[in-house]
This record gives C-alpha cells, sequence and structure tokens, in this order.
C-alpha cells in the first residue's frame, strides 16, 4: 500500500470526482469521515460529501473515509500557496 511522504501513513489514492485529481485517503474508513468512495462512469472516485449528507450516509452505514490532509501531523508540508 502507498505511504505518505512525510509521515509514511499508508493512504488510499482516489481521484476526486470534484477535481479529476488525486486525493489522499486514510485507508479505513472511520466515524468522522466524510468522503465516499464509489463507481461513477466507470471509474473509482472520491465524493466528498456536505456535513448532513455525510450524517445521512453514515445512520445509512456507508463508509466513509476521511482525507489524510485531515490527518497527516504534515499536512502544511503539502499544501500549495494560493
Amino acid at each position: 500500500m502507498p505511504q505518505c511522504s512525510s509521515c509514511h501513513a499508508p493512504i488510499l489514492w482516489r481521484t476526486s470526482s470534484a477535481t479529476g485529481k488525486p486525493m489522499p485517503l486514510d485507508p479505513e474508513p472511520g466515524a468522522d469521515g466524510n468522503i465516499r468512495v464509489g463507481v461513477i462512469q466507470g471509474e473509482v472516485v472520491a465524493v466528498v460529501l456536505g456535513p448532513e449528507a455525510a450524517a445521512e450516509a453514515r445512520e445509512a452505514g456507508a463508509p466513509l473515509y476521511r482525507s489524510h490532509f485531515a490527518s497527516c501531523p504534515n499536512a502544511a508540508e503539502h499544501r500549495r500557496e494560493g
């Protein structure tokens, strides 16, 4: 499994449905996740859910993932200046 280049934790790469860019996820679903992984037009993608949609998905028992940027202790090193 791939690892984060700064904290070396395992990560799961999925394509963002919004941007088409790679998105690092923590590899296990969690109670505080807000990202649903699914298939859209034959491609496995990550869909970021808003707070209400995430709560509904959790209540329905859907596995939700968390962005690795939310858990990585070195996330600031990977942010781009905007």
